[in-house]
């Protein structure tokens, strides 16, 4: 079960492309070539020839290696951040998502061993509860149990508003909403649609992440060969403001690029240029707490992702 365990994250590896100058939308990138179905089938090849001298089954190996290392990026595709996997490299570089994303995105490297990431750790045991049952040989599941899960797994992964409702008083949630903001409103926004759509369904955001990087980059697309002197910018009523999120090493970029608090919103665009992609932010929490994150991602000026989950 270890040993299986370990092959289950080894997809994980290219996290160390990071240290090396590999950025997460390259093709080799976090959730890139490493997350594909053609490395599982080529690493399932692997394990399934070498199975013998272990004595195991050649053929059940194959399949079993195969299901532990194709999942890993299905799965993947089931979590409500970062970008999509490359499921069909090097067919397709196209970054893909499923439909119903209830799993929450796992901190990556230390930052895992955090408050939100024994959460997320916590959230995946629950939803994998019945599996790990009948890992652990404990296949005759019992009603109890089994309602048990649904409740919790509701609990956890459903966007029902009565579960929000929940999950606000259990966090103690503190929620500033933009002016003119819907929940109908922001469950209608979908990708594709231009940015006029979303200001004419959801006014003005909160705030606006300007990026100076591309999340769908791609070989034979014009790019910069460096990367950008400033990663990102947070503006408020048109002006520079400091986001708490954004790494202290990300502020010092910025400031090595003349990005300054207090500029304008044109101020920056003179100096930086125009962004390669936004973040709209509709939430937002005046006491850094947990609230009710609602943020629409564009590039091209089109929707490329829509954030909804709970956020500190």
């Amino acid at each position: 079960m270890f040993a299986w365990s370990v092959l289950a994250m080894l997809p994980d590896a290219d996290v160390i492309g990071f240290s090396i100058g590999v950025r997460y939308a390259d093709p080799w990138g976090h959730r890139g070539a490493a997350h594909s179905l053609t490395i599982a089938f080529i690493g399932a090849a692997i394990i399934a020839a070498i199975a013998p001298q272990f004595n195991w089954p050649r053929s059940r190996t194959w399949w079993v290696a195969l299901a532990v290392l194709a999942s890993h990026g299905l799965l993947d595709t089931l979590t409500d951040g970062g970008l999509g996997c490359a499921l069909l490299w090097p067919f397709d570089l196209t970054r893909y998502f499923a439909p119903w994303r209830p799993i929450p995105v796992s901190p990556i490297g230390l930052a895992f061993l955090s408050p939100y990431g024994f959460f997320v750790a916590m959230t995946e045991l629950a939803l994998f509860a019945p599996l790990l049952a009948v890992a652990l040989g404990r296949p005759r599941l019992g009603a109890a149990f089994l309602s048990s899960w649904l409740i919790v797994g509701w609990l956890l992964a459903s966007t029902d508003p009565v579960r929000e409702r929940l999950v606000g008083v259990a966090l103690r949630e503190d929620t500033q909403y933009g002016p003119d903001f819907s929940e109908q409103a922001f469950r209608g926004i979908a990708a594709g649609q231009p940015i006029a759509d979303v200001r004419r369904s959801l006014g003005e955001p909160i705030g606006q992440a300007w990026m100076y990087f591309s999340p769908d980059d791609q070989p034979g697309q014009s790019r910069p060969a460096a990367p950008p002197p400033c990663p990102s910018v947070y503006i408020e009523s048109d002006r520079v403001v400091a986001e708490p999120h954004l790494t202290a090493f990300i502020v010092e970029l910025c400031e090595r690029a003349g990005v300054r608090q207090g500029m304008t919103g044109a101020d920056v665009a003179k100096l930086l240029g125009p962004p390669v992609g936004m973040c709209w932010q509709y939430t937002r929490s005046p006491t850094l707490s947990y609230h009710r994150g609602r943020m629409v991602c564009f590039e091209h000026g089109r929707v490329f992702d829509v954030m909804r989950r709970w956020m500190r």
